[in-house]
């Protein structure tokens, strides 16, 4: 995990501690792509929370949050460790 990947997720577990990044992906140098779930599903709801925690970020990146789908949710975690590198 980097430093990245650390620092956002001790940041969603000070916002609520079931929150798990599942994978980040940078797609640009200007751009984060976060997948996050929650015990309880995500929704648009928890996705503004989480952008809105996550604002200082704007600053140097463009926020996509969203659920990780069937891309993440089916991989085992060494799976998504391997993808979000």
């Amino acid at each position: 995990m980097t430093d990245l990947q650390q620092n956002i997720q001790q940041q969603l577990s000070d916002l609520d501690d079931e929150v798990e990044l599942v994978a980040l992906e940078q797609p640009g140098t200007d751009s984060l792509r976060l997948f996050i779930d929650h015990p309880g599903g995500v929704d648009l709801a928890l996705c503004e929370r989480v952008t809105k925690h996550l604002g200082h970020l704007l600053v140097d990146y463009s926020l996509e949050v969203s659920s990780p789908g069937p891309k993440y949710r089916n991989a085992t975690a060494s799976e998504r460790k391997e993808s979000a590198q």
